[in-house]
């Protein structure tokens, strides 16, 4: 059993002292674990950090096993990442979402997604962070739980759209939502229109919209609590 294919490393642990088991997306064939031996000439675990991209080989004597990856560096992203404390946070915190994600499923758009935001970090922080808040919110939709915001839950209407029931995850417009305001959750614009900008309280909005689908519906049933490094994102943007 053998495949090749272009993936993101999404993890590395410690094996045993010759082998370290990797977790990867792939571009083609969804997310795969493996053992990689270690080569000492490389420093430990060479190309196979979190962000770089490799060219893989994937072989194992039948499909269920655990298998090897042979890699090589296709393009070379953890430094890059590593150099800046929300580009860390956010890559650590998709890895963390991505890590529940069913291996082996089909996730070509993940994977394009994924790759897209790794390419295109700008130091614009607010510019990239609402690439992530998008990211999450369809990733909620891979997961089986997306957010409809196609119209009001309450009227039918599709103007004016403010609010989203952490109930239902359906949208409600700012007239039909004013009464339960206090216990609805903000809708950032940008989630409706990706051409509109976003200021620091609209991603603050977006993150607690879509951290609190990303609890209730997928961490909570692992007995998980949030990444920690989302926090850190919230933080920085109150600061």
């Amino acid at each position: 059993m053998q495949l090749n294919d272009t993936a993101i490393v999404l993890n590395t642990r410690k094996y045993n002292d010759s082998s370290i088991i990797m977790k990867v997306i792939t571009e083609n064939n969804g997310i795969y674990s493996g053992l990689v031996r270690i080569k000492k000439n490389q420093g430990g675990f060479g190309v196979n950090i979190t962000g770089n991209k490799l060219n893989l080989m994937w072989r194992a004597r039948l499909s269920e096993h655990l298998g090897f990856f042979t890699t090589e560096l296709n393009k070379s992203r953890a430094h890059e990442i590593m150099k800046d404390q929300i580009f860390l946070s956010g890559i650590n915190l998709i890895c963390s979402h991505l890590d529940l994600y069913p291996e082996r499923e089909p996730c070509q758009n993940i994977y394009i997604e994924f790759d897209n935001l790794i390419d295109n970090f700008n130091k614009k922080e607010k510019i990239w962070i609402k690439k992530l808040i998008e990211f999450e919110f369809n990733y909620l939709e891979f997961m089986g739980f997306g957010i409809d915001l196609s119209e009001c839950a309450l009227t039918g209407t599709t103007d004016s759209l403010e609010w989203v029931s952490p109930k239902s995850g359906r949208a409600v417009n700012s007239k039909a939502g004013k009464k339960w305001s206090k216990k609805l959750l903000k809708l950032p614009p940008f989630l409706l229109d990706k051409k509109i900008d976003a200021d620091k309280n609209d991603l603050i909005d977006g993150l607690n919209l879509t951290g609190h689908f990303l609890k209730k519906q997928i961490y909570s049933d692992l007995n998980k609590d949030l990444p920690s490094s989302r926090k850190k994102i919230i933080d920085s943007l109150k600061n």
